[in-house]
């Protein structure tokens, strides 16, 4: 009986201690800093919202003092590679393409670094660095 209780416990740690690029993936990611062939920008007013396959891009735009948000999906493939899609909800994709520097609703991002306070994604030659907010 206890050898079965300590093979159940065993499990269920090892189980949560797996490379789960989803779990980890999950809550709200703040964007510091875009780095584009050496040159480093930094940012503090962009997040990444994750929730299983759910996504959000969020903006602050200082000129307004309000935050500007899509709503979107997010997809794995395989343990680097982060595919995410803007709906047109709450409004259409083209009056919030501008805040960012998306050129269309769909992306692929591939993950650098995933860990429990940093995401780096990259995408056309360009790093994204993110802290959990």
């Amino acid at each position: 009986m206890v050898r079965n209780i300590l093979i159940a416990f065993c499990v269920i740690l090892l189980a949560s201690c797996s490379k789960d690029t989803g779990s980890k993936l999950f809550g709200k990611w703040q964007l510091q800093k875009v780095e584009t062939s050496g040159d480093v920008q930094n940012v503090d007013t962009v997040y990444f919202n994750f929730e299983h396959s759910l996504f959000m891009y969020q903006v602050y735009v200082t000129e307004i003092d309000s935050f500007r948000h899509q709503y979107g999906y997010n997809t794995l493939e395989g343990e680097k590679t982060l595919l995410l899609e803007l709906e047109n909800d709450p409004s259409p994709i083209s009056k919030f393409l501008p805040y960012t520097d998306w050129d269309s609703a769909k992306q692929t991002y591939t993950i650098e670094k995933l860990e429990s306070k940093q995401l780096i994604l990259s995408r056309e030659g360009k790093t994204y660095t993110f802290r959990k907010f």
